[in-house]
């Protein structure tokens, strides 16, 4: 039951934010909008930026999982098959969580309420794809710096596609499997010759 009242909560937040906007969503609307009392998110948030925080961190959680299964994998880490599932599974969670997307998107570095939970949000993911790519040495002879920056890339060409065409163009899930295969074609050259270009 608790579970349930928690649930409904983020459900009417999201709702909210999509409609009204985070920053002019205020606890009072949630509440009403989730049929409780507002002594009632308190048992769950302290406040609306905590509520966001949780909400990002279980989004983060999903892309974690779903790079942590690609590290698994067998194949190469430039192989396309290893990369077509993990950028697949990670544009179905951005596809899920297009509210989140949005608003670190639209306010990110701008907004103090959610600055740090947006930098958090980045850091932990390329920590993620770093790992990755150093345990398949995907790009040897890459520096600690150059295998961040690959891992910042990696995330902002995944994350642009996925805000473009789920959220400025409203296309459905039904695009994901071509914003796959295109995403792939630009992965595939991945290791640099020996002038730093691309193979």
């Amino acid at each position: 039951m608790a579970e349930e009242k928690k649930e409904k909560i983020i459900a009417s937040a999201l709702k909210l934010f999509e409609e009204k906007g985070y920053h002019s969503t205020k606890v009072s609307d949630i509440v009403k909008d989730a049929g409780m009392a507002q002594g009632t998110f308190y048992l769950y948030f302290k406040s609306k930026e905590d509520l966001f925080r949780s909400v990002a961190e279980a989004c983060l959680d999903e892309i974690a999982g779903a790079l942590a299964q690609g590290a698994d994998e067998q194949d190469a880490a430039c192989s396309p098959s290893m990369m077509y599932g993990v950028i697949r599974r990670i544009l179905a969670i951005y596809y899920n969580n297009l509210t989140i997307l949005n608003i670190i998107n639209q306010h990110g570095a701008a907004s103090p309420e959610i600055a740090d939970i947006s930098k958090h949000f980045y850091d932990k993911m390329a920590g993620h794809i770093k790992g990755i790519l150093q345990h398949n040495d995907a790009y040897p002879g890459y520096t600690e710096e150059q295998l961040d920056m690959t891992a910042y890339a990696k995330i902002g060409m995944v994350e642009m596609a996925a805000y473009q065409w789920f959220v400025e163009r409203k296309n459905g899930p039904e695009r994901i499997d071509e914003l796959t295969q295109v995403l792939i074609g630009i992965n595939m050259n991945c290791e640099p010759d020996a002038d730093g270009g691309s193979l």
